[in-house]
């Protein structure tokens, strides 16, 4: 079975997935582009901040001075010196060590000294602690030694740069999926319009298998993809239209010559009756009459009476077997009944054996076999079989009929120890007007329709005759059913 899968569907969804596989890719390489970069300038920010502090040092700039420089632009800076103070931002806390991501807490502010106006009266309320900065901000610390032994922790914040990348993943994940909702809509239609030729070849397909036979495809460009297809499909349709031409005239023309010679046949055999009929009968009566002439006369006109006679009956028997082709090529209607096949098979062998005394004639087999069959077109295949056998067997020879039953058929094969039948002429033997010996055939009144006849009779009970191989003689074998098609 061949895979029909949507070739619209198919192509859209592809060319999608590749897209989202595209954008993903350039998504992922944009975010990382852009972190890293960001982090990169977050660390050249505090490494260049760390060496300006290095130099403030080296100018001998107090630690309050240098932690006042370095405090600004998005970085925050606390100096701790060698003996445990801290300068610069409180929220740092002193023991803070390198490394992004850490959340740091102001730290605790010392208490400030009572302000009174006299002795054990305060001046007023203590001021409020600075507000601690939001623990949810993200920051990178570097650790960084002075040369006075001080150490310098410098932070910064990395709120913004994580902001931004957040904006710059969203901005991606959005532009992404608009871009593949405006590409999906583009494929739909591209595809649409790209496979529109194979709806075409559909209809056409369609109002062809309606009757529509000279509709074309008739491609403008045949060197594409469907192109080619197109005009594959137009010289398909060419080519069956011709054979489909040319079958129906040779049907037409079959038709009518098989008209022709139906009629020919029927007419030739009517027209001819009546003459050989008379012809007969006046031969058969001047042999009667010709005692009365001397006998030198008598003898000549019984030679020639003779001869015409068995013209007249060679030629009424040539009408005959044109007269049951004909009724076999229209249709020969069959009287069928049950018959005991064997009675007509020990009928015919009877015959056989008072035309041909030199010969013997026997039937072996089963005594008795009821079939349904016309008895007179049977006996007319049996009749055939032995005048054939009677004319290739020479005197001496033995002729046979055995009858016998395998399983629903009937089976009378007919042999006989003549000369035999070529293996190349088995089945020539039953060709209309065939005469394996023309000379001989004539000579005994044969016309070649005989076997013809008889293959058609067997085939009419819906059963057959053949020509079966044989050392010493021919031997054809006829098959019927026992129970024959009702007409």
């Amino acid at each position: 079975m061949t895979e029909t899968p949507s070739l619209r569907r198919r192509v859209t969804l592809s060319a999608l997935a590749l897209l989202a596989t595209a954008l993903v890719v350039f998504g992922v390489v944009i975010d990382f582009a852009f972190g890293s970069q960001v982090s990169r300038d977050l660390h050249d920010r505090l490494v260049a901040t760390a060496a300006r502090a290095d130099a403030l040092v080296a100018t001998g700039a107090s630690p309050e001075q240098t932690a006042a420089q370095l405090n600004g632009g998005g970085i925050r800076a606390l100096l701790v010196t060698a003996d445990g103070q801290a300068y610069g931002d409180p929220a740092i806390s002193p023991d803070t060590q390198a490394g992004p991501g850490t959340a740091l807490a102001p730290p605790a502010p010392p208490p400030p000294p009572d302000r009174r106006d006299g002795p054990g009266k305060p001046v007023g309320p203590p001021p409020p602690p600075p507000p601690p900065r939001p623990l949810d901000e993200t920051n990178t610390a570097i650790v960084q030694p002075l040369p006075d032994g001080a150490r310098l922790i410098l932070v910064a914040d990395t709120t913004q740069a994580t902001a931004a990348v957040r904006d710059l993943r969203e901005l991606l994940i959005g532009a992404g999926a608009i871009t593949l909702a405006v590409a999906a809509a583009l494929l739909i239609a591209v595809a649409r319009g790209a496979l529109r030729p194979l709806d075409r070849l559909t209809g056409l397909a369609r109002a062809i298998s309606t009757g529509d036979r000279g509709r074309r495809l008739r491609p403008d460009r045949p060197n594409t993809e469907l192109g080619r297809a197109a005009a594959a499909f137009d010289g398909m349709l060419d080519a069956l239209e011709a054979a489909e031409r040319q079958a129906q005239e040779a049907a037409e023309a079959a038709r009518r010559a098989e008209a022709q010679t139906r009629a020919f046949l029927a007419d030739a055999a009517h027209e001819l009756r009546t003459p050989l009929a008379g012809i007969q009968v006046a031969a058969e009566q001047l042999t009667n009459t010709a005692d009365d002439a001397s006998p030198d006369a008598r003898t000549r006109t019984k030679r020639r009476l003779a001869l015409l006679l068995s013209d007249a009956r060679r030629a009424g028997r040539l009408v005959t077997d044109m007269l049951d082709l004909s009724r076999i090529d229209a249709g020969l209607p069959l009287r069928v009944a049950e018959v005991d096949v064997v009675g007509i098979a020990d009928a015919q062998v009877e015959r056989a054996d008072m035309l041909a005394p030199q010969t013997t004639v026997v039937r072996t087999g089963v005594d008795r076999l009821v079939i349904t069959a016309d008895p007179h077109r049977v006996g007319q295949i049996l009749a055939n079989l032995l005048d054939n056998a009677r004319r290739h067997t020479p005197a001496g020879g033995r002729i046979t009929v055995h009858v016998e039953v395998l399983g629903p058929v009937a089976h009378l094969v007919v042999s006989d120890t003549g000369e035999g039948i070529a293996p190349e002429d088995r089945e020539r033997v039953f060709d209309r007007l065939v005469r394996l010996d023309a000379s001989r055939d004539r000579d005994h009144g044969g016309a070649g329709l005989g076997l013809s006849i008889a293959r058609a009779l067997a085939r009419a009970h819906g059963g057959d005759l053949v020509c079966e191989p044989r050392n010493g003689g021919a031997q054809f074998r006829l098959t019927l059913p026992i129970i024959a098609p009702r007409p």
